[in-house]
């Protein structure tokens, strides 16, 4: 079970707009990523504190001991976007050790806090998953339905796909990847698509 989809994309947009503005933001420019990620706009008088936040997350993305630095930074750098993506990356260290109950646990600490909603959306799904993968089909149903940031509606109701059919739940299942297809209209996925149409009786 792949832990890891297309949610990534908004993370990855979240690290690119932190690594990328850092030099516009010195220059004092306010910019935001706006849109789906609901990031607001950024004062001046921030620019070294995210100077100073953007090096010491580049020191902790290079350790050889991500879950530690990470839990480390997450310690000293509260209230950071750099906080948060550091705690997902270290799940993702933890996820490919398969130490699934830690990152489990980081999970949650990161949902529970006060973070940026797409940040806390990237982290429900990501939980979600690894419950499915673990058979908890339930749990992960029940976390899924705890997300409720639109931007994420394609892959939350994919999502939510992939743990009804696991139940063999075929109906629901289809019925949850049509949604899925609907919201995502000409940017549905090869592999939405694949999964809609295995489950479409023959004419």
């Amino acid at each position: 079970m792949e832990i890891y989809s297309s949610e990534e994309q908004q993370e990855e947009a979240i690290k690119r707009f932190l690594k990328e503005n850092g030099t516009v933001l010195v220059l004092g420019a306010a910019i935001g990523l706006g849109g789906i990620y609901g990031f607001n706009y950024y004062k001046a008088e921030q620019v070294n504190t995210i100077a100073n936040n953007s090096m010491s997350y580049s020191e902790v993305t290079a350790s050889d001991d991500l879950p530690a630095k990470a839990a480390e930074y997450a310690k000293t750098h509260t209230d950071t976007q750099y906080s948060q993506l550091a705690q997902l990356l270290a799940v993702k260290s933890l996820v490919d050790a398969e130490k699934f109950d830690e990152a489990t646990a980081l999970l949650k600490d990161v949902i529970a806090s006060d973070v940026d909603s797409s940040v806390k959306s990237i982290a429900i799904m990501r939980l979600a998953r690894i419950e499915n993968s673990q058979a908890q089909y339930a749990q992960a149903l029940s976390t899924l339905a705890t997300l409720t940031d639109g931007a994420f509606v394609v892959q939350k109701n994919e999502l939510t796909g992939d743990i009804e059919l696991a139940q063999g739940n075929v109906d629901k299942a289809r019925t949850a990847y049509m949604a899925a297809e609907k919201a995502a209209g000409e940017q549905a996925s090869n592999d939405l698509k694949m999964k809609l149409n295995d489950l479409t009786p023959a004419a």
